[in-house]
């Protein structure tokens, strides 16, 4: 017997349209990204596309949510790796932009976000919520969440610069900013123990 043709779901869908806007606002940016433009690299009708993202506010949308997912995946993921659970997510934010310099698609991709989010100021608010989610758990002491702050700032400026190429950063000079979570900050990996009040011990 032949084998029957595997059946899309609609989650498999969603996520192909996600995919072409995506790779439309990298190739043409943010104002490429049209209905008509993603749906006619796909294999079905527009109305299976309107199922889904009624309008181009419902499709940007959709992939600004996507990108801030895989952005809180790979920080959460990060930061698991981390046995010190004081300032480990602010230090896995670091990480996670040190670690992985942006590719030319990644900076396409971000300019796109940035270009779509001028267009429509009503994206930033769901920017805004996923980054500020990786914030739970930060350190409550002041001299914490400084620290937490000021390495998710480094992290955001290095994102800044790698789309708009202000600064050139090697590699070399990458890995050296992580040698902010050395001993004498509150954040560095093997500061000493914190205590179930959440001082610091001696």
């Amino acid at each position: 017997m032949d084998a029957q043709p595997t059946r899309r779901t609609p989650e498999d869908t969603r996520r192909q349209i996600i995919d072409m806007a995506i790779e439309i606002a990298a190739d043409q940016g943010a104002m490429g990204v049209t209905l008509d433009a993603v749906v006619a690299r796909l294999p079905f009708s527009k109305g299976a596309l309107l199922h889904h993202f009624p309008t181009k506010q419902a499709l940007l949308e959709g992939v600004l949510d996507h990108l801030a997912l895989e952005m809180t995946t790979a920080v959460l993921a990060e930061a698991a790796r981390d046995p010190n659970p004081y300032g480990r997510n602010a230090r896995a934010y670091l990480r996670t932009v040190v670690n992985e310099p942006a590719t030319e698609r990644d900076v396409s991709i971000g300019r796109a976000v940035l270009a779509a989010c001028a267009i429509e100021p009503s994206l930033i608010p769901r920017w805004r919520e996923a980054i500020r989610s990786l914030t739970v758990g930060d350190p409550e002491d002041p001299m914490g969440r400084d620290d937490a702050l000021m390495l998710r700032l480094i992290a955001d400026g290095l994102w800044m610069s790698d789309l708009f190429g202000t600064h050139e950063v090697s590699l070399e000079q990458r890995q050296a900013l992580l040698s902010l979570l050395t001993p004498g900050s509150l954040l560095t990996d093997g500061y000493s123990e914190v205590g179930a009040n959440g001082e610091t011990g001696a």
